[in-house]
């Protein structure tokens, strides 16, 4: 409600925030995709919910897995405030992601 009488007072706002949440979805259904084709090809599991092994990870599962990631400032320095656990640097690895994108400037 706030949002709303805020940000979308006009018809081209909505339409707008409606175009931003589509290319949200199709990220997640994109990084979804990339996973599963990278455990089809290696024929390994990735770790899902409650730490059991799964061969159909869902985005929401992924990002839920990276909710606890802090970034502290050190200067002009970013670093990790705690070092990524094992099922994190799976689901990086299956996007063939660099650990150092949640650092980078």
């Amino acid at each position: 409600m706030i949002v709303n009488s805020i940000f979308l007072k006009r018809p081209h706002r909505i339409e707008v925030l409606g175009l931003v949440l589509l290319i949200a979805l199709l990220i997640c259904r994109l990084m979804e995709k990339w996973i599963r084709k990278y455990i089809e090809t290696n024929g390994n599991q990735i770790t899902g919910w409650k730490k059991k092994p799964t061969k159909r990870p869902t985005s929401f599962i992924m990002t839920t897995k990276f909710l606890t990631i802090l970034v502290a400032r050190l200067g002009d320095r970013r670093e990790l405030a705690r070092p990524l656990r094992l099922e994190q640097k799976e689901f990086l690895q299956a996007l063939n992601v660099s650990p150092d994108v949640f650092i980078a400037l």
